[in-house]
């Protein structure tokens, strides 16, 4: 059986975490790790994909990716999930492995009570038509993923999203676990390694939680260049 390493990192700034994973895709595209998943909270920031229009009068910072889709919040609340997974190693599709992430949020979810599910065409997972509860933006280069999921846990994730259409979905409303009816109180910590383990059974692997520290001898001793952390070559973004 295969292993999934995954790592809690708490709050990590969102430049710093994309640069974290380029290295770490890197690494994987060498053959120098497992497969990894990085869990982990933003500051507030909003981040829009490759050919979407930036938002205007927002008072937060806004950064341009090489994702698909559209503009999307992240803030204090809300559990980003970064996989850096060989997609052609195991001979999976972008498509498939969107579907992976979207039935480990929803297995996620109904451990804390809630009941989500996936809409044919609009990649991510709703508790309603209008209530988006979990957002998915990849990228792929060198055959290994970028980016990942975004999954609402506390209502101040919810705050966020005012005034935007999540995704660029008009009349959508981002809603949180907690809001949906899990326990009041419910943290990212104690989300983070059911999702973790979601992630690894549907990828039919071993989760092995490791430290912030064995990520960085990761990135050492791989022989891949710190220079240009991202690599070469255009990602190949999927759209939300």
């Amino acid at each position: 059986m295969s292993t999934l390493r995954w790592c809690h990192l708490g709050r990590v700034g969102y430049d710093a975490a994309r640069v974290l994973q380029g290295r770490l895709a890197n690494a994987r595209a060498a053959g120098a790790c497992d497969d990894l998943l990085l869990l982990l909270e933003h500051p507030p920031v909003l981040t829009i994909g490759r050919n979407a229009a930036a938002p205007a009068g927002t008072p937060l910072p806004i950064v341009r990716t090489d994702r698909g889709g559209n503009v999307t919040y992240h803030g204090p609340g809300q559990l980003i999930g970064y996989p850096v997974v060989a997609l052609r190693a195991a001979g999976r599709g972008v498509r498939e492995f969107v579907a992976l992430l979207e039935g480990a949020l929803c297995d996620t979810v109904s451990t804390f009570g809630v009941r989500a599910f996936v809409r044919p065409g609009l990649p991510g997972v709703w508790t309603a038509a209008d209530r988006k509860l979990a957002s998915i933006g990849l990228a792929v280069r060198r055959g290994v993923t970028l980016h990942g999921c975004a999954l609402n846990v506390e209502e101040s994730a919810e705050a966020g999203f005012r005034g935007l259409d999540p995704c660029g979905l008009p009349g959508v409303h981002a809603t949180s676990l907690v809001g949906a009816g899990a326990r009041a109180g419910l943290a990212v910590d104690e989300v983070a390694p059911v999702l973790a383990a979601s992630v690894a059974r549907r990828l039919g692997a071993r989760a092995e939680r490791c430290q912030p520290d064995d990520l960085a001898l990761t990135i050492t001793s791989s022989s891949t260049s710190s220079t240009n952390p991202m690599g070469g070559g255009a990602p190949v973004p999927f759209q939300d």
